[in-house]
């Protein structure tokens, strides 16, 4: 009877508990709805009558008093009670469940407003927002927050929570979310600026280091560790063109040639958009650097070439024509320097029957011959080539409007090989012949110059140099105070004739407002008085990078041959360029 009566009374308890707890629960889930935190309060109060041991009730009630709290900044002391409440709160609800991390969090949040409250009173809130995330596990969220709160107080952090605020920026950027890389890089350049700690905090990835060089670049810090950053990425762009290089080989030699192509392609692509930023770091810094890696630059230009081939091989494999890889293969030929490897290709193309045996056999097919003839030039058969020349003047050849490009390249190869054996009387008919098909091409005025400066006939030279002047760029040209904005790209085609030369770049101030002076600006009110950080490319790689101290930049290039491109990209504010000017040419080529 007396166990009966027990448990009777012990299920009488179970239930009233029970029912305690769900109406808790049912107004806590009511009072999550309430927008009006006083209201919420009330609700809240009420459910923690019913269950005072729920702690998710006190972590909701710490939430609504501080949300009051905010809501009265202006009354120092309201302010002050509500997150004294939302502090007591939090507490209770830490003291029901010590490992709930978003409990401690929130307390380290009402501790932090409070000390900016009471600045003289003893308050660690880092020791609550490093709880919240010790127990996180692998809560981005709250490594997030929690790191951008240790930056903003990073002077004042002891080493050991330094160290702690290291370890969670370094899970938070491993992520790879760029608006929270932005934003922990913007707290870092306020209240940090250590570059050896921020190359630790990023994971290595030539994205991230890209975001990072932006940064540097737009707040006008270190240009010196931007350009670093920038040849780490680049590094790193190598060594993913390698693997899509490796990858490529592997699938050739199963003959899947399609996907080997893509490969080789995106091999090509990545080396294609390397700027080469390892060139500026030179001199101390190369010193300083030590053993720092960087990029073989004979091991880049022989990937470049070996991916060009493959990607021929892969088309041919597949049964293209010759004409349809010929880029692919001149591409080749331009960066091939050994006779023996053209004359491998050339006996390749030979086993798939793609070329003639006789160089010369139709000249009705100018693009095949003109390649052909590149192809014998590489290999120094000048022999074969001027008989070809020879065959060419005797032959009557009808040369359409769109062959004309590949009939001058067939003259100026013959004249080159004229050139080549000492016959310079005959390479002067050529390059004439070549000049009547196309009168304005700088290239063959340049072998014409070449062959006239051999003959020692001064007035024909003099002439050519006149003619090479009239359409090469201008020596100055006037862009009116051209407006560049921040992070936009200025870029012109120029045409030069392969001579090494220097440009200068004659810049205003905003609006055309004169040559740049730091205090000038400063006079003027400006906002930022930072000198303007420029980026140069020309023809592809960056060869000046740095921030301007006065009106003109001089900058000695090594031009190509006809068609060059400038870029020039402001990187922390606008400017404006009033004109470029080709002050000097050192070397004729």
């Amino acid at each position: 009877m007396g166990k009966r009566v027990f448990l009777i009374c012990a299920l009488v308890v179970v239930g009233i508990v029970g029912g305690a707890f769900y109406w808790s629960q049912h107004l806590y889930y009511r009072a999550q709805n309430i927008e009006d935190n006083e209201k919420k309060i009330e609700v809240l109060g009420k459910a923690s009558q019913f269950y005072p041991l729920n702690d998710l009730i006190f972590h909701e009630l710490g939430k609504a008093y501080f949300a009051l709290g905010i809501e009265n900044l202006e009354d120092n002391t309201l302010n002050r009670a509500y997150l004294q409440k939302s502090i007591q709160n939090f507490n209770r609800s830490i003291r029901f469940n010590p490992a709930s991390y978003f409990s401690h969090f929130s307390l380290a949040q009402a501790l932090f407003y409070m000390s900016y409250i009471s600045p003289s009173s003893d308050i660690n809130f880092y020791v609550e927002y490093k709880k919240s995330a010790l127990l996180a596990g692998h809560n981005s969220d709250i490594f997030y927050e929690v790191g951008k709160i240790f930056l903003s107080h990073w002077p004042r952090l002891s080493e050991e929570d330094q160290e702690f605020a290291l370890e969670i920026l370094e899970k938070t950027a491993s992520r790879g979310d760029r608006e929270r890389l932005e934003s922990l890089m913007y707290f870092w350049e306020m209240n940090v600026k250590d570059y050896e700690l921020m190359e630790r905090i990023l994971p290595e990835n030539a994205w991230i280091y890209r975001i990072y060089a932006k940064l540097l670049g737009e707040k006008s810090l270190s240009c010196k560790e931007r350009q670093w950053i920038l040849t780490k990425a680049e590094l790193m762009d190598f060594e993913r063109a390698r693997t899509e290089y490796e990858s490529g080989e592997n699938l050739f030699l199963f003959l899947r040639v399609r996907d080997a192509f893509n490969h080789y392609k995106s091999c090509l692509d990545i080396l294609e958009r390397i700027r080469f930023y390892q060139d500026l770091l030179g001199g101390a810094w190369g010193a300083e650097s030590g053993s720092r890696e960087l990029i073989d630059v004979s091991e880049f230009y022989e990937m470049q070439k070996t991916a060009c081939l493959k990607m021929v091989k892969c088309r041919l494999v597949e049964g293209q024509e010759l004409k349809e890889v010929e880029g692919y293969l001149r591409r080749y030929l331009e960066l091939e320097e050994r006779a023996a490897g053209v004359g491998e290709l050339e006996s390749y193309l030979r086993s798939r029957d793609l070329i003639k045996e006789n160089l010369g056999e139709n000249f009705g097919d100018l693009e095949h011959l003109s390649f052909h003839m590149f192809l014998y030039f590489k290999q120094n058969r000048y022999r074969d080539i001027t008989r070809v020349g020879n065959l060419l003047q005797k032959s009557l050849v009808a040369v359409p409007e769109e062959k004309k490009k590949e009939y001058v390249e067939i003259l100026q190869l013959v004249g080159d090989s004229f050139q080549k054996t000492d016959y310079v009387y005959d390479a002067a008919d050529f390059y004439q012949k070549a000049l009547e098909v196309d009168p304005d091409n700088i290239g063959t005025l340049i072998k014409a110059r070449q062959n006239y400066e051999r003959l020692n006939n001064d007035e024909e030279v003099r002439k050519i140099n006149m003619r090479i002047e009239t359409l090469m760029t201008p020596r100055k040209v006037k862009y009116a105070n051209l407006l560049i904005h921040k992070g936009h790209r200025f870029s012109r085609k120029l045409a030069f004739d392969g001579s090494k030369m220097t440009l200068e770049l004659w810049f205003g101030g905003e609006s055309g407002r004169g040559a740049w002076d730091a205090e000038e600006w400063r006079k003027r009110g400006e906002k930022e008085a930072a000198a303007p950080l420029i980026s140069v490319f020309f023809n592809g790689k960056v060869v000046w990078e740095d921030y301007l101290t006065g009106g003109v930049l001089s900058i000695p290039v090594e031009t190509r041959i006809g068609t060059n491109e400038l870029e020039v990209v402001p990187v922390n504010r606008t400017v404006s360029i009033s004109s470029l000017v080709r002050v000097r040419s050192t070397e004729q080529k």
